[in-house]
């Protein structure tokens, strides 16, 4: 008997349907259980009010660990990415890099944020373990012979260029500074370097206050206390959704004042959050968010087919290169055990917009970039 078309789309189709997907489901188990996999361990704060950063990483992570096994994987093995969160928590960033390296892990890409990386520290050196970061970039951790490398700069490059434009460009001369204290490996040090340096230059910070980021913070009385400073401009140190609160009083206070962020909270959340109130922030960056460079045009492309049509951020791009670092050092020494000295060999990386290099001591050397806000998105104002 002839099966009308419509009946079989209704009976048919739907039991293939399942049968495709359930062969595609076990094939991925199959797949990360592959004993000759190379495991990828990837570390972030995933959960929580600041977990925009380590979704991001995580995202670019992902995104590098799928492309390499479309290709091929490295040296014939396919790649396995396993992803643990650290909560932003101090004890917990201890027990999942514990976790990875006993799971087989050949290197752990994270932290996100300093803080976390600077509480692992411990462990990673004392089990000679890599540890490659997206964006941890505490100047305290720069010049160290250790397992903690990186494909950002450390801070100072972006305080430095930050002052420097603020004082000859902007021609601010009182500055006030806040920060959080929930990162405070990043933050402090950020916001110290940033005030040593505007004041080589003959401004003045002259005013600061911190805040660790909860429930109880005050983004009112924040704004209210430097307000009456009377600073020139502030520049804020905190993360995405926080700076935004920072921004929106003194908006709503009627300051008009410049503002200035730290990358910390260069993500969607920002924008998200902070409305019209962070229209016209200026901070420093890395990455050039209207690149036409064939590499980031294609992953570009690639990351919102993934993701659902939303623009990388800094913290996808470092996250894609981090991976395609290793990549790289894996290829050409396919012994884990020398995944360091591999990659400090090397120096010079391809990355999406550009060569960058990784120095004797894992620090990154990378061009900078001055970035504003425009019409709710991040703009590159100095090609």
């Amino acid at each position: 008997m002839k099966i009308p078309l419509t009946q079989w789309k209704r009976t048919a189709f739907p039991v293939l349907m399942t049968i495709f997907c359930a062969t595609v489901f076990f094939a991925g188990i199959i797949d990360a259980a592959d004993k000759n996999a190379l495991k990828i361990g990837f570390v972030g704060g995933l959960t929580g009010k600041s977990s925009d950063l380590g979704i991001q990483g995580r995202n670019g992570v992902t995104l590098a660990v799928e492309d390499i096994n479309q290709q091929g994987g490295i040296n014939g093995r396919p790649v396995q990415l396993i992803t643990k969160d650290d909560k932003q928590d101090p004890q917990t960033a201890l027990k999942v890099d514990r976790e990875l390296i006993d799971e087989g892990a050949v290197v752990i890409i994270g932290h996100m944020t300093s803080t976390m990386t600077e509480a692992v520290l411990p462990i990673i050196n004392e089990k000679k373990f890599l540890m490659l970061s997206p964006t941890t970039s505490t100047n305290k951790l720069t010049g160290i012979d250790d397992y903690f490398l990186r494909v950002i700069n450390p801070n100072t490059q972006l305080t430095n260029f930050k002052a420097d434009y603020v004082s000859r460009n902007m021609k601010l001369r009182r500055m006030a500074t806040i920060y959080d204290l929930s990162n405070r490996a990043y933050s402090e040090d950020y916001a110290a370097n940033f005030k040593s340096e505007f004041e080589h230059l003959g401004g003045k910070v002259i005013y600061t206050d911190s805040f660790k980021a909860g429930p109880d913070v005050s983004f009112k009385d924040i704004a209210r206390k430097l307000l009456k400073a009377k600073p020139d401009g502030l520049l804020i140190v905190a993360g995405a959704v926080n700076t935004a609160m920072v921004c929106q009083h003194i908006r709503m206070a009627g300051s008009k004042m410049p503002i200035l962020i730290s990358g910390w909270a260069q993500t969607p959340d920002l924008l998200r959050h902070g409305g019209p109130a962070v229209e016209g922030i200026i901070t420093t960056q890395y990455i050039d968010h209207d690149s036409t460079a064939k590499l980031y045009a294609d992953f570009r492309e690639r990351y919102r087919a993934r993701f659902g049509d939303v623009e990388p951020t800094f913290a996808v791009v470092m996250g894609y290169e981090a991976v395609m670092v290793v990549k790289d050092a894996l290829s050409r020494n396919p012994d884990p055990k020398q995944l360091k000295e591999t990659i400090l060999k090397q120096k010079t990386f391809n990355g999406l917009q550009g060569v960058f290099e990784i120095d004797s001591y894992g620090d990154a050397k990378r061009r900078a970039y001055i970035v504003t806000v425009i019409k709710n998105r991040f703009t590159v104002v100095n090609k």
